[in-house]
């Protein structure tokens, strides 16, 4: 089984609500022209997407230096829908999870808010998000890196909340996943294998990718 964790992107997509909305139009074709072409006007941290070092730190490694190697490894979803809107995800979040959590991992959070995609203000502005310290202990248990269904690995509109696992994970060239849907199939305990090969975009701090994981009939 082969399972899809990417958000569409279209004209005026929910995404970080600070930059311009994104625009797509689809030409009308004249009667010489035999062939749909999109025109889409977008930053590279809309939809799902990756992100590299270099969103945060101008002299580490961007999109294009990074080997593919970093974009795959055996993911684990774990089922964090309990928590309140706006609410951290700190260690003592994961702490019941440890035994399921194996180093070289990539941590799936499913915390319920793809489901609420849409361009509402409890949806661009109050996901739960990833503290620094909730990011340090899963560094700990030796993760790869981390996927979350918000719109950012960090919170919103307050400095610390947005940078801190950010600089935590990317300091420590940790992948960094965001604005995935974690099918609810995937809450199983099972262990799966996760990619997201992002678009090759030449000196990005991040890029737009079509995450999946699939079966491979391991358990945690």
């Amino acid at each position: 089984m082969i399972y899809d964790l990417s958000q569409p992107i279209f004209n005026n997509v929910p995404q970080w609500p600070k930059f311009r909305p994104t625009t797509m139009t689809i030409p009308h074709l004249t009667a010489i022209e035999s062939a749909n072409v999109e025109h889409l006007d977008l930053m590279t941290h809309t939809g799902t997407h990756v992100d590299a070092p270099f969103h945060f730190f101008p002299e580490a490694e961007t999109i294009d230096a990074l080997p593919l190697s970093h974009f795959h490894a055996p993911c684990i979803a774990l089922d964090l829908r309990h928590k309140e809107p706006g609410s951290d995800l700190a260690a003592r979040d994961f702490e019941r999870h440890a035994d399921q959590i194996k180093a070289g991992m990539i941590v799936l959070l499913k915390t319920g808010w793809a489901e609420k995609r849409a361009l509402t203000k409890e949806f661009l502005t109050a996901w739960p998000y990833l503290t620094g310290e909730g990011a340090e202990y899963l560094i700990s248990l030796g993760i790869h890196g981390v996927g979350i269904e918000g719109l950012s690995i960090g919170g919103y509109d307050d400095p610390e909340k947005e940078t801190a696992a950010h600089k935590v994970l990317l300091s420590r060239k940790k992948l960094i996943i965001e604005d995935i849907r974690v099918p609810d199939a995937m809450i199983d305990g099972r262990i799966r294998h996760f990619a997201a090969f992002p678009v090759l975009i030449r000196g990005a701090g991040g890029a737009w990718t079509r995450a999946v994981a699939w079966d491979t009939g391991e358990l945690a």
